[in-house]
């Protein structure tokens, strides 16, 4: 039986203990007899106030543990002080070198930054902590739109759900599509996300970046999403060099005009087909996108479905029908 805990303390998000542990208790049954034992840890017996008010109750101090299979780190706004803990840092560090996987959901994973775990490697977190990871941690590559990643023994999830895709993941691992599949229709989740997490954060939260001629090219681009917006144009209407202005977006908004201006007309697809009023012609023409040929293209390389398929699960008809 493979013991699969939480590290839970005072402020974690519920969500980010909860969601993988059912995971693992509902690829039980699934596999009809008991593969995972669950537990929860925490710096004592006391029950853990989450940051949502709700309380859960934990199975055992983290030190007193042994023969761990898979460790969760959850995220949540007590990290803070998780981080300035010692001997907390001291036993993740030293669980690194005993488990078979050390995994962190949303911001658990300051904690493995903080432990030295993430030196040199490529991880995820929520998109709203990426920047102050990034800053914080400069010998860690963080992928702003990852789920989850991967990097030997040590897993890195996104935003609270994402752990849900995580344990998913490594029940398939541990016991193959099929069970994963089950648990995840019981559970009525993807399999596999379609999308990274940037579909969840304002694409144009980044708009408030902008300042100065960037900032004009950014309204430029926002009321004229399916007009002709080439970098030549938008450099003529700021009344600048390509060159400068490809620059100046690269620094303030960390992607070219043209990546802008392809994430702008995708936000607006996804919304236009999830009210569901147009076909996917009439979405590729209001979008600046050309032809539903050319919509399905840049669904499929930036979400990883068809605009069909995201039709169906996310228009207002299908959820009205749920």
């Amino acid at each position: 039986m493979k013991t699969i805990a939480a590290f839970a303390y005072r402020n974690c998000q519920i969500l980010d203990v909860t969601g993988p542990m059912q995971v693992f208790a509902s690829a039980n049954k699934a596999l009809g007899h008991q593969a995972y034992a669950l537990q929860i840890l925490a710096v004592d017996n006391s029950p853990i106030k989450t940051n949502s008010g709700m309380r859960l109750m934990p199975d055992a101090i983290y030190s007193d543990v042994n023969d761990i299979d898979t460790l969760f780190l959850a995220g949540g706004f007590g990290v803070k002080d998780v981080v300035k803990d010692a001997d907390i840092i001291a036993w993740v560090e030293q669980q690194a070198g005993k488990v078979r996987r050390l995994a962190s959901v949303c911001s658990g994973a300051f904690i493995l930054a903080e432990a030295g775990l993430l030196t040199g490697k490529k991880a995820a977190t929520h998109w709203c902590a990426c920047d102050k990871l990034a800053a914080g941690y400069e010998d860690i590559e963080v992928d702003s739109d990852a789920i989850w990643i991967n990097q030997g023994h040590l897993y890195t999830s996104a935003g609270v759900t994402s752990g849900i895709d995580l344990a998913l993941a490594l029940v398939e691992e541990d016991y193959g599509h099929s069970i994963s599949m089950d648990v995840a229709k019981e559970l009525v989740v993807f399999m596999k996300r379609p999308g990274g997490q940037a579909q969840y954060s304002d694409q144009l939260q980044a708009q408030s970046k902008a300042t100065g001629v960037v900032a004009a090219a950014v309204n430029y681009i926002e009321s004229n999403i399916s007009s002709d917006l080439s970098l030549e144009r938008l450099a003529d209407i700021c009344c600048i060099s390509e060159r400068h202005l490809f620059r100046l977006f690269q620094k303030e908004m960390g992607c070219s005009p043209a990546r802008y201006l392809e994430s702008s007309r995708l936000d607006l697809a996804q919304k236009l087909l999830t009210e569901g009023t147009l076909n996917n012609e009439q979405v590729a023409q209001r979008t600046g996108m050309g032809s539903g040929d050319n919509l399905r293209r840049i669904f499929l390389r930036r979400i990883g479905i068809t605009p069909s398929d995201y039709k169906k699960r996310f228009g207002k008809t299908q959820q009205g029908a749920l």
